[in-house]
């Protein structure tokens, strides 16, 4: 398939995504978890049973602060092992309670504090039914949850960013081969090493720790190649991603913003409507003035499922959906079209944010930074054309 792009893309930096994703091709995976290793020195991989309910699964996400949770099986011929058969994230509980039908027939385009009696009654009946729904029916909602990835500590740091590059995967689970070695001479008992379990040594990769290593570690990787890609403006990165799009049932808008009027369930359906996992609250005058994601949904629990119906700011502002060292609704990271990427991924390293907002004209919403453009900075365009 061929495509154009436009002139904004920057020659240079991305003959620097080809010098940068080669040499990456020559760090395995190992050195990604050994640079984890010295920010997060113990970090156990946290995983549900398939049989765990809803409920459950929120109160994880939100003790842990985390987005997303592999799901598994035991395997009857090995009772003490695991099989992996997906990950959950955020973004499939979002998916799975947009379209409740305990909400059918509310207003819910405009916010409301309170509702009436019987829909009140409804759904405190029948959010029982939601909390209690076992995660397994949730796996699939999203093509990641479904078609997850599984590589080895021992495959390449580029393959990661080939992947998270295109979009349709946020995290990996890979199998730490060194972990797996110690593990099976830990439990010697007698001849030879006895098999750890299966799924003992799987952990989990994001976006982040690849985001993080490729900041952390510019000078091993080719720092001049890096600063290259660094110095690319917002407005350059966010065009990188736009070549997916015509491979993503998507409507091609990349920002959706949501009127600060709404209620909390209201956006979160513009949100999965429009296959975007984050929305900005503007005013009326298009300016930013909060920032609502799929995470928010975490710390939902039974007795609150009512207040997805209030305004999305007070949704917002209520403390229990968001983690204690995390930004407000109004502490906002957003930046001008002409600040540079090494600007964004230092944003994102230091407040743990997933993306960062592009203004314009008299702070006007204008665009969006997220890690997958990121890391689409790093992929040369002919290799991505290559995949199309």
């Amino acid at each position: 398939m061929t495509a154009s792009l436009p002139t904004v893309i920057d020659t240079a930096a991305d003959q620097a995504a080809a010098v940068v994703l080669k040499k990456l091709h020559h760090h395995p995976i190992k050195k990604l978890l050994e640079h984890r290793r010295t920010y997060r020195p113990y970090h156990p991989l946290i995983s549900i049973h398939e049989s765990t309910t809803l409920g459950d699964v929120l109160r994880t996400l939100s003790d842990h602060a985390i987005l997303a949770v592999p799901v598994y099986s035991i395997p009857e011929e090995e009772p003490t092992g695991k099989q992996f058969t997906g990950i959950i994230s955020v973004y499939d509980i979002l998916a799975w309670t947009v379209f409740q039908k305990m909400f059918d027939g509310l207003h819910v385009s405009k916010p409301s504090a309170s509702i009436d009696l019987a829909s009140f009654q409804r759904i405190q009946k029948e959010q029982a039914h939601y909390f209690d729904t076992p995660v397994k029916v949730l796996v699939g909602m999203t093509s990641e949850s479904v078609d997850s990835w599984t590589l080895h500590s021992s495959d390449p740091i580029s393959s990661l960013v080939q992947m998270f590059a295109t979009g349709r995967y946020h995290r990996c689970l890979v199998i730490d081969e060194d972990a797996l070695v110690a593990s099976a001479l830990l439990d010697d008992d007698g001849p030879g090493p006895t098999a750890p379990p299966t799924g003992s040594s799987i952990t989990m990769i994001t976006q982040t720790d690849v985001i993080r290593y490729l900041y952390d570690m510019r000078s091993s990787i080719d720092v001049s190649a890096v600063e290259t890609i660094f110095s690319l403006h917002a407005s350059q990165v966010e065009e990188l991603q736009k070549r997916q799009e015509d491979n993503k049932k998507s409507n091609g808008r990349r920002v959706v913003a949501v009127p600060q009027n709404v209620s909390a369930l209201a956006a979160f359906r513009i949100m999965y409507e429009n296959m975007v996992r984050a929305v900005p609250i503007v005013d009326p005058h298009n300016r930013i003035i909060a920032n609502l994601s799929a995470s928010d949904l975490r710390g939902i629990t039974p007795g609150k499922l009512d207040q997805l119906l209030l305004p999305v700011f007070e949704f917002l502002e209520t403390g229990i959906h968001r983690e204690p060292n995390q930004l407000k609704a109004d502490q906002l990271r957003d930046v001008n079209k002409s600040a540079q990427l090494g600007e964004v991924i230092e944003s994102m390293i230091d407040t743990g944010i997933h993306r960062v907002w592009v203004t314009g004209y008299r702070d006007k919403i204008a665009g969006v930074v997220t890690m997958t453009d990121v890391l689409c900075a790093f992929v040369p365009v002919s290799q991505a054309l290559e995949e199309e």
